[in-house]
């Protein structure tokens, strides 16, 4: 997912993070100007060295995605249909492969869960998926899972994704290790307490160590 060197971790950002965030780039500021016709938030300089510190982007590649997201979407933010659309400029994968998972994507990028993915939420994740640590990336797969956002996942969660995992890794004889199999299976392995759901740190304790399941389920690599 992009050209982007080093690595971030995202350990010290989540919700104090994200806050800071949306207020920078989803809000005027006082050096701020909005654009009333595309309501299009302009970045300060101050947003710029925020979004650096926390991302590792360079000033020139976060102005370069502000120009590309606003460009193409011009009331900031978006919705499933369009964040299938924005994506593909970050993975070059046929429609055919990526929009099944591109659905999953969409639930990890919208950290508020209010439908939407913004400026700042996709930025994080970008920054996230393409440069960030193992755990990072494997916290963002996690909601990829996550499909009723509860907290925690169950064999029926598991299956729908790994077919679009199938479909994007392009993975023809299904028939060999259908993907209820394999949710099965991984279910077996992830659930340590053995109570019928995954937790997010036994997900990711688990995929820290299998990489043969990680190649596999981690739409993130």
């Amino acid at each position: 997912m992009g050209n982007v060197k080093g690595t971030l971790n995202m350990e010290n950002m989540p919700a104090a993070y994200m806050k800071r965030f949306h207020q920078n780039t989803n809000e005027p500021t006082k050096s701020s100007t909005v654009k009333k016709e595309h309501k299009r938030i302009e970045l300060s300089e101050r947003d710029i060295d925020f979004l650096r510190s926390q991302t590792g982007l360079s000033p020139d590649e976060i102005v370069s995605w502000h120009k590309k997201f606003f460009h193409e979407n011009p009331n900031g933010h978006l919705d499933r249909f369009q964040f299938r659309k924005f994506y593909r400029i970050l993975r070059n994968e046929s429609p055919e492969r990526l929009n099944d998972m591109c659905d999953h994507i969409f639930r990890a990028f919208d950290v508020d869960g209010n439908g939407f993915v913004e400026f700042g939420e996709f930025l994080l994740g970008f920054a996230i998926c393409s440069r960030g640590d193992l755990r990072s990336r494997l916290d963002y797969a996690f909601e990829c899972y996550d499909l009723d956002s509860n907290g925690y996942l169950t064999e029926d969660e598991i299956e729908p994704v790994l077919r679009a995992m199938y479909t994007l890794l392009g993975i023809q004889h299904i028939e060999d290790y259908p993907p209820e199999e394999v949710a099965k299976d991984f279910m077996k392995k992830l659930d340590i307490s053995n109570d019928g759901r995954v937790t997010k740190d036994e997900f990711i304790y688990f995929l820290m160590k299998d990489g043969i399941y990680r190649n596999t389920v981690n739409p993130f690599r």
